[in-house]
């Protein structure tokens, strides 16, 4: 079966799963910006890439080399992976003989009837799969209303494939805090690894975490870029401002990760599958997260964290002191995260399904 995969840049679980695909039968052709951070990983594997400068949604250059690639191979079906690839691809495939395409789409909303582009890429009507990385993007999906109560996707067209992981690629061999940081060795450490953007809960986050009472000596640790100067000035104006670090962008923020007692990720809408709980919980550190996204794909609620409703403070409050307060009960809930990661979401579960995928549409290539 002859795949065509379009990648912006490339991720490392979607990428091991086309690299497991070939092993089983599929002869992938791999289109991706030429500093895509696995094509060295893909040519190592013996796979075929071609580079794609790809600068925006209508990129002629793209468009020609997809246009040729077309013209002068025969494919079975295209797994798009990034949104400016399916357009170029949609553009570049015009007037040629079908073939069906998969779309994959990784987080909630950005989808307009009044963008031309949404009508080039998840719109598109010769798009004949959506893969969606959780259950909740799939039932934004079919939930979205077009015309008089019309839906534009059919339960069949729209499925949830996880993406897979392998344990060992988070692993990290000496997790430890930074001294810069300044958190005491005896200090319990609460950490969110996000965009610092008010969509992720982070005042929400900080609002909570100032009602723990100080004498469990807890700390609060915010690693990512700060995109929403309000996090800066709800962090000063905390009353636990001299137990929370804003850190900013780190390069060392996996190995800070794998330092963290508890990972939390209370976001308040648009999440996707979030890698960075992925993370924490191939660590055997539980999460407490909201009910955004796939958040409660990943974490079982009482078993290997716990959830709350998103935008609730109390919930938020009660569940981080839970874990605080019960190191029996986070090291119980950290062992099954990890459990669940490594038997749930691994790539051999993501190449299945997603082979069953590409029969369904093509019978007579498989």
């Amino acid at each position: 079966m002859k795949i065509l995969y379009l990648f912006d840049t490339t991720d490392r679980a979607e990428s091991e799963s086309v690299i497991e695909m070939a092993q089983h039968g599929v002869e992938p052709t791999i289109c991706c910006r030429p500093d895509a951070p696995m094509r060295k990983r893909f040519e190592q594997a013996g796979l075929e890439v071609i580079p794609l400068p790809l600068r925006s949604k209508l990129d002629l250059q793209s468009i020609r080399i997809l246009r040729q690639l077309r013209r002068s191979r025969q494919f079975d079906i295209v797994h798009a992976y990034y949104k400016i690839a399916l357009t170029n691809y949609n553009l570049a495939a015009v007037g040629l003989p079908r073939v069906p395409v998969i779309a994959y789409r990784g987080i909630i909303g950005n989808l307009s009837y009044w963008d031309p582009f949404s009508w080039l890429s998840f719109l598109d009507p010769r798009i004949e799969r959506i893969v969606c990385v959780c259950e909740a993007i799939r039932q934004y999906f079919l939930g979205k209303p077009f015309f008089l109560g019309l839906r534009l996707f059919s339960p069949e067209q729209v499925v949830t494939i996880h993406k897979g992981h392998q344990p060992q690629w988070y692993q990290q061999p000496e997790p430890q805090l930074p001294d810069d940081l300044q958190v005491p060795n005896e200090a319990l450490v609460i950490g969110c690894v996000s965009r610092m953007k008010k969509r992720k809960g982070i005042i929400e986050l900080i609002n909570a975490f100032e009602q723990i009472p100080a004498e469990f000596n807890a700390y609060l640790l915010l690693v990512g870029p700060i995109e929403d100067k309000i996090i800066e000035q709800s962090v000063r104006r905390s009353s636990a401002a001299a137990r929370i670090r804003l850190t900013g962008y780190r390069t060392d923020a996996p190995k800070i990760a794998g330092a963290f007692d508890i990972k939390t990720l209370p976001s308040l809408r648009r999440e996707g599958l979030p890698r960075a709980v992925i993370e924490a919980m191939a660590q055997g550190i539980p999460a407490v997260v909201s009910d955004s996204g796939g958040n409660p794909d990943l974490v079982i609620d009482g078993q290997s964290g716990r959830v709350v409703p998103a935008g609730d403070t109390e919930a938020l409050r009660v569940a981080l002191t839970e874990l605080i307060a019960n190191p029996e009960l986070r090291q119980q809930m950290g062992k099954a995260a990890a459990q669940r990661i490594k038997e749930d979401f691994t790539v051999e579960k993501t190449v299945t399904q997603t082979l069953k995928l590409y029969r369904e549409l093509a019978p007579a290539a498989s």
